[in-house]
């Protein structure tokens, strides 16, 4: 049976790349369009409340519209005072702090910023000389005029952990890691670059969903395993499984009346600048097929292994045999990985969770809350979709190893064939040759 080298794959993965049908920079007018929208719509006055409560000090002549942000050190705590939360009352904490800017046009200057405090876990900041900062800058006519503390400098502890994961994936995988990192930055890019500007955009959100999922997977096994009768199937047996994950949360989420802004966020979408309808219940439905491909894929690619390995230990099996031998591994790996998605989904609705049993609501309110049934949807849908996937790689894959090999055999018999005539032509030459002697 013929393989393609690595190369032939990573080419062919890169011909499917560039040959999508959205530009990589899909991005640039929707960003325009943002500003546009920004320029049009917000304004300094927005924020008078803000002085009003004595949050901030808001200078009249600040351009809120023009906030450059940077990175930045804190040299020094050059005072603290305690004060009360303009919205809850309670005591927070002020600051007037000596900060190095670290990035930006204004790189190596150092300002004084202040940090006003809040009495909230999430927007209260607090900082002490060394720390890591965004800093807010207010620019006018490039001077700074005033500086604010926006959030911590969370970048470099994320920089290490992702340095660790890839020296990790290269120093275990070696070239199979290399491959899979390859694959992952393409994924990411695919999904950065031409799913997310197509669908705020206000494409179809279910199909642009599949198309790209589609496109993800052939490069990613074109790459990881390359191009042979395994990819196909796995490929095949992939995009099957997708397809059963995505009917399935249709037809539940339409039955249950899903709205799609039970999931996280979907509520603001509302709210964004760009003037699109969004279908909010299409994104539920292309979130769990986006969510389902990772495990769907990596089931789909052990079964097609498998029946790929049993087929060289005996290559005299034929298709029903390969079919029954891709469940049995199937099974074993479905066993292992049934849990995976059930799990990745309640590991994230642990605060929701931890809330529900709080307050102790009946179960009757719970279950039929949006929310909550569109969790379960996501998760059950999702793993239905990595289940289905045993049978169809299977099958899939018992008809393609057993069609290869025939292919790979004739040649093999043909030479093996020619050999054998050669071989009786020489016999024959050499007995007359005897005769004549």
């Amino acid at each position: 049976m013929r393989r393609w080298p690595f190369w032939t794959g990573l080419f062919f993965a890169a011909f499917l790349f560039v040959s999508l049908p959205f530009p990589a920079m899909a991005t640039d007018d929707i960003d325009s369009t943002y500003n546009n929208d920004m320029d049009n719509t917000y304004n300094n006055g927005e924020m008078i409340w803000l002085d009003d409560a004595g949050a901030v000090e808001i200078d009249p002549g600040i351009d809120f519209l023009h906030t450059k942000y940077a990175r930045g050190r804190v040299l020094q705590v050059i005072s603290e005072e305690e004060t009360l939360d303009a919205m809850t009352g309670e005591p927070v904490m002020d600051q007037v702090l000596k900060v190095r800017i670290l990035s930006g046009e204004f790189k190596g200057e150092e300002v004084v910023v202040y940090n006003y405090g809040m009495d909230n876990p999430i927007y209260g900041i607090h900082v002490t000389q060394g720390d890591g900062v965004i800093v807010a800058l207010q620019v006018e006519e490039g001077v700074i005029k005033e500086a604010f503390i926006a959030n911590y400098l969370r970048e470099p502890p994320i920089y290490i952990l992702v340095f660790l994961f890839v020296l990790a994936l290269l120093a275990i995988g070696w070239r199979k890691g290399a491959k899979a990192l390859i694959s992952l930055l393409l994924t990411m890019i695919i999904v950065w670059k031409i799913l997310l500007p197509g669908l705020l955009r206000g494409h179809n959100p279910v199909g642009l969903t599949v198309l790209v999922a589609a496109v993800a997977t052939m490069i990613t096994i074109a790459i990881v395993a390359g191009f042979s009768c395994k990819s196909l199937a796995a490929i095949l047996g992939t995009i099957g499984g997708l397809g059963v994950a995505g009917v399935a949360a249709m037809l539940a989420g339409k039955a249950a009346s899903l709205t799609g802004y039970g999931i996280e966020g979907a509520g603001a979408l509302s709210y964004i600048p760009q003037e699109v309808n969004l279908d909010v219940q299409g994104l539920l439905f292309a979130g769990i097929i986006i969510g389902a491909l990772g495990a769907v894929m990596d089931v789909s690619m052990s079964v097609s292994s498998a029946v790929e390995e049993v087929k060289k230990a005996n290559p005299a099996l034929g298709a029903a045999d390969l079919f029954r031998s891709g469940m049995n591994v199937g099974r074993d790996v479905m066993g292992t990985m049934a849990n995976t998605l059930i799990l990745a989904y309640t590991g994230s609705s642990v605060p929701l969770l931890l809330l529900i049993m709080a307050y102790r609501d009946p179960y009757l309110e719970i279950i039929n809350l949006d929310m909550i049934a569109s969790e379960i949807v996501r998760a059950f849908s999702g793993s239905l979709g990595m289940v289905m996937v045993v049978p169809l790689t299977a099958f899939i894959a018992s008809l393609l190893f057993e069609h290869c090999w025939r292919r790979a055999e004739e040649p093999a018999k043909v030479e093996e064939g020619q050999a054998k005539v050669e071989k009786k032509s020489r016999a024959k030459v050499e007995r007359a040759q005897e005769k004549e002697e």
